[in-house]
């Protein structure tokens, strides 16, 4: 059976990790500019490089906190800082890093967020070498949470892609469920505030997570990686942020045949924001909300749930304002990885302002 991966040339898997992990076609910096990215998106206050930060759209007052039944532990088994994990599900030990913010403080709910790894990359790769949240999550509060796909070559069950996941059709909506399961009973989260994000691959997977385990999510911001199921019916209405290069040469802004390897014909942006939009109950028209960069976000008008389109002006098949990897080689088709515009600071943005109604 052919291998599918959602991205990256075949030169070498250290090629592979470090593409899925936001690599460039160009020469970048070894750390991205600090000025291009904002402390903090408040609602109306301007970003570092001029640009306009209206509110993210936020349906109504946030509600009150949902407490997971780990609240009621006096202490947490997981330290501040990293920590490893696993568990057993479907026949397979699946394994995670959970990252704790020095502030949390058992019996006070925190938020989480989950963020799923590209095709061939991992957990530890996308926390420690692409999307930057947990300094994020320090400043803010919250929890992150990095799975790991299956197989020799990591990947996700997204229904469409990728790779053995695919073909040994994986549960991985099931292990999702169980992971959220045993963390909300060992960590005092916040119900209602628990979101998802991915890159690639692992953003495919966030948009299968949304239609298929609605009950557990509140917003999702998938990263560089379009919806791969063909029935979507959400059990409830869950805020979608999507933020794609409109260069990306791996899973084409317009949607079909990428340039890296996977062979499959990708959902276009377009199409997957429409799909959103009819589950949200929202109209066609849009606004502006926020730019960046050469990055600009719209969210679409009378949305039951907000739906956000974030384009990456020649952005590649990358973590937008994540580390920057140097020296990669890279489909020609595939656009740069941008340096101004934070893909971390806006999706926290956006998930702050969309907790569970």
């Amino acid at each position: 059976m052919r291998l599918r991966l959602a991205c990256f040339p075949f030169a070498s898997l250290a090629v592979l990790v470090a593409a899925c992990s936001g690599a460039s076609a160009s020469d970048v910096p070894s750390t991205p500019d600090a000025s291009a990215v904002p402390p903090a998106l408040d609602a109306g206050a301007p970003s570092p490089d001029g640009g306009t930060s209206t509110p993210i759209p936020d349906a109504s007052a946030p509600p009150t906190s949902s407490p997971s039944a780990g609240c009621m532990l006096a202490a947490s088994r997981y330290p501040a800082g990293t920590t490893e994990g696993s568990i057993v599900f479907g026949g397979r030990k699946r394994t995670f890093r959970v990252h704790v913010p020095a502030s949390y403080a058992a019996g006070k709910p925190a938020p989480a967020v989950l963020l799923f790894h590209g095709g061939a990359g991992s957990g530890a790769q996308l926390q420690g070498e692409s999307a930057e949240m947990d300094p994020i999550a320090e400043r803010e509060g919250f929890l992150t949470i990095y799975p790991d796909g299956t197989g020799l070559v990591q990947t996700w069950n997204g229904g469409l892609c990728c790779g053995k996941a695919v073909e040994d059709d994986v549960d991985d909506v099931g292990f999702v469920g169980k992971l959220l399961d045993q963390l909300e009973k060992e960590l005092c989260v916040d119900t209602k505030r628990v979101f998802a994000t991915g890159m690639s691959n692992g953003a495919i997977l966030t948009h299968r997570l949304a239609c298929e385990l609605s009950s557990r999510f509140a917003a999702v911001a998938p990263v560089a990686g379009t919806i791969g199921v063909g029935t979507c019916q959400p059990d409830q209405s869950v805020a979608v942020m999507q933020i794609h290069g409109t260069m990306d040469g791996h899973v084409p802004f317009a949607g079909g045949v990428g340039c890296g390897p996977a062979g499959v014909a990708f959902v276009s942006v377009p199409d997957t924001l429409a799909g959103w939009r009819q589950r949200n109950g929202c109209a066609a028209t849009s606004k502006p909300t926020f730019q960046q960069g050469n990055g600009s976000c719209v969210a679409y008008d009378g949305c039951q749930a907000p739906v956000v389109l974030c384009s990456v002006e020649g952005g590649g098949h990358s973590w937008p304002g994540g580390v920057p990897k140097v020296g990669v080689v890279d489909c020609p088709a595939d656009g740069p990885q941008s340096t101004t515009f934070s893909a971390s600071e806006v999706a926290w943005s956006f998930f702050a302002a969309n907790p569970k109604r």
